[in-house]
């Protein structure tokens, strides 16, 4: 079993990743006042269901993919995000621009991997690497700009997220179309 059809087989599992990023983005545009709290517990609630879903996809394909290890390094990053999130809120508030901009990059950086391993078994692959490419840029950006302040980085996370959401749902869109046809 090789990586596309590892991420054909589950490719619902990242319908429904995207459809929680929209849905994440979406309610900050639309309470951006809302208590910071409860802003990170929908951050560390996606963190730590993207990373059980990323980690299970990783786990269930091991035998037959040689590229697991990377999916699970994505969902052990996440993962640890979100406990982090979860467990030290006080520090997590003070260092979100630098916790989500690192968050950003890492997931980037896995993403374009696959992608460009995705490159010699399907095409379209590109859908992925600008989900990748996304995730750097916006994670730079806010390394670079921290006087952006909290109000402007969860408007600035409501649109990564929508734009995540939406390329991520495409993407799997894709992917079922490959599993009907395999």
């Amino acid at each position: 079993m090789n990586l596309t059809t590892t991420l054909a087989k589950n490719w619902s599992v990242l319908f429904i990743r995207g459809l929680i990023a929209i849905i994440l983005g979406i309610l900050t545009w639309l309470a951006p006042q809302a208590s910071l709290s409860i802003m990170l517990l929908f951050f560390a609630g996606y963190f730590l269901f993207d990373g059980i879903l990323r980690t299970w996809v990783a786990w269930n394909s091991k035998q037959h993919n040689p590229y697991w290890r990377w999916l699970l390094i994505g969902g052990v990053l996440s993962i640890v995000a979100g406990l982090v999130t979860l467990l030290a809120p006080n520090v997590t508030t003070i260092l979100l621009l630098y916790y989500v901009a690192a968050w950003a990059i890492a997931i980037g950086a896995v993403e374009i991997f696959v992608a460009l391993k995705l490159r010699a078994e399907i095409s379209g692959e590109w859908v992925l690497i600008i989900t990748g490419l996304l995730s750097v840029v916006f994670g730079l950006y806010l390394v670079f700009n921290p006087s952006a302040g909290i109000h402007t980085l969860l408007w600035l996370v409501a649109t990564y997220a929508v734009i995540f959401g939406t390329l991520i749902v495409g993407f799997s869109l894709k992917l079922k179309k490959l599993s009907t046809s395999q």
